[in-house]
């Protein structure tokens, strides 16, 4: 396996984990939501926002908040994303683009989730995402 084919498999393995965070976080609130009223239901969040991983093997200032998980998945996808940019070239047309936007728009979601978090935005992340990985199969056809 070649370098490009490498990072392309990196990249759609980010890419999943990255849409696994987003189901996490829209199912962890509607299931809170559904059982506690919503001054329980933000507190619940905070304190699984406050969650570290990994929760075994790794002493306690080493293991990372779950939002700084998704971080760092966005970074590598960045990351990923510009290697194989570099290694195959920038593809052409509006669908790039809109890949683009939906990345940075996705960055933002994650910005003000980190900071506040709600059922709405989590739902729009959720959908962002999604649409980023539908719109990144349209654009390699």
């Amino acid at each position: 396996m070649d370098l490009y084919r490498f990072s392309v498999a990196v990249h759609i393995f980010l890419s999943i984990i990255l849409v696994g965070f987003a189901l996490f976080w829209v199912i962890m609130y509607t299931a809170l939501g559904r059982r506690f009223a919503t001054a329980e239901t933000e507190r619940l969040m905070g304190i699984v926002k406050q969650a570290r991983w990994p929760h075994v093997a790794v002493p306690w200032q080493w293991r990372l908040r779950l939002p700084w998980l998704v971080s760092l998945t966005l970074v590598a996808l960045w990351g990923t994303g510009v290697a194989n940019v570099k290694l195959h070239g920038t593809p052409e047309g509006p669908l790039w683009w809109a890949k683009m936007a939906l990345f940075l728009l996705i960055i933002g979601c994650q910005v003000l989730w980190s900071r506040r978090s709600s059922a709405s935005l989590g739902w729009l992340n959720f959908a962002l995402v999604l649409a980023m990985v539908v719109v990144s199969g349209w654009v390699i056809r």
